[in-house]
């Protein structure tokens, strides 16, 4: 349990069944792409409150890259507008300077069982360009 659990009730349930899962593929997330530094992440931010919008994801830090070309890749999970119909977004991708997209799904109204079907995908997209160390062209 985070910090975070004190809040909404879908940010509770999903910092329950996501934090565990993003852990658990972890060591195969390491053992397909060993040179990346992978953590598990989860935070707010909002406009209006510190607490309007949740993130919870997988951080894929690359060893060495050019200067030019991001140095990470994440999985990222979003919970926005808990003031009014909450909606949830998954998707893969790069850190600056590209910020491309790798996969992306939009949820509306806190749709649990579309995101769980999702995350197979987006897992294996994940693991797909951190192996691959660069985003696709």
């Amino acid at each position: 349990m985070t910090v975070l659990s004190h809040t909404h009730p879908l940010v509770r349930q999903l910092e329950n069944d996501l934090l565990p899962r993003f852990r658990a593929a972890l060591p195969p997330l390491a053992a397909a792409a060993p040179q990346v530094l992978a953590s598990v992440f989860a935070f707010s931010s909002g406009t209006v409150s510190a607490f309007q919008d949740y993130h919870f994801g997988i951080s894929c830090l690359l060893g060495e890259v050019p200067e030019d070309a991001p140095e990470e890749v994440a999985l990222l999970v979003s919970v926005t507008r808990l003031d009014a119909s909450a909606r949830l977004s998954a998707k893969v991708v790069w850190g600056q300077p590209s910020g491309l997209v790798e996969m992306q799904t939009e949820l509306l109204d806190g749709d649990l069982p579309a995101l769980h079907a999702a995350l197979p995908g987006l897992l294996a997209c994940l693991q797909e360009a951190a192996s691959r160390g660069a985003p696709a062209i």
